[in-house]
């Protein structure tokens, strides 16, 4: 009787054993594929969001050379040699060197380069981006009131004053005082001296 269970039990074994394999083949099966599905996700997240960086980076680029071309412009109708003049040329050179720069670098590069320029040169960083600004709103405001014909910003800058600050802000050295008058010298009155009485014969 003994002998004649012997086999059943060990089939049965066997059985429990092929099931929980394949119960743990099918656990790894699954386990895998949503590991490849969830890296095939990443990937095409990752490509995607580079791809539209890229189409961001190119954009931005493109403005930043449009508007040196617009400000190198204006610098070539004033011609006169004046700080708004220089400092306009100044602006265009070195926006058509932050569009290549752009296009060069990717954009975690180019958000370092400028997070650790502002970090170390703080005042710069905003002087520039003020600088830039105030450039950029005289000219659009000049192109929309003249249109398509050349653009002549020559009437719509400040006062005297305002233009030896903004060519001290661009050439980085401090404005000149304007020359005050000196405040007149009090002449002082001349000293009284008492005259010497010279001794007569009698005081003798």
């Amino acid at each position: 009787m003994t002998q004649s269970n012997a086999p059943s039990t060990s089939s049965s074994r066997d059985s429990r054993e092929t099931a929980g394999q394949a119960a743990k083949d099918l656990g790894q099966d699954i386990r895998s594929g949503a590991s490849d599905a969830v890296n095939r996700l990443k990937a095409q997240a990752s490509e995607e969001a580079n791809r539209r960086g890229e189409a961001a980076k190119s954009t931005a680029a493109n403005e930043i050379s449009d508007l040196g071309d617009a400000l190198r412009k204006a610098a070539d109708e004033l011609q006169d040699g004046s700080p708004q003049a220089r400092g306009l040329g100044q602006i265009a050179q070195s926006l058509a060197d932050v569009s290549d720069t752009v296009r060069g670098k990717d954009l975690g590069e180019i958000v370092s380069d400028v997070t650790g320029f502002a970090r170390r040169n703080p005042l710069a960083f905003i002087g520039g981006a003020a600088l830039l600004g105030f450039a950029g709103t005289r000219l659009a405001r000049a192109s929309k009131e003249g249109g398509e014909s050349s653009v002549d910003l020559s009437r719509y800058w400040g006062s005297e004053e305002e233009d030896a600050a903004l060519d001290a802000e661009i050439s980085r050295r401090p404005a000149a005082p304007s020359a005050a008058t000196p405040p007149p010298t009090n002449p002082q009155p001349p000293v009284a001296t008492t005259p010497q009485l010279q001794p007569t014969g009698e005081d003798k």
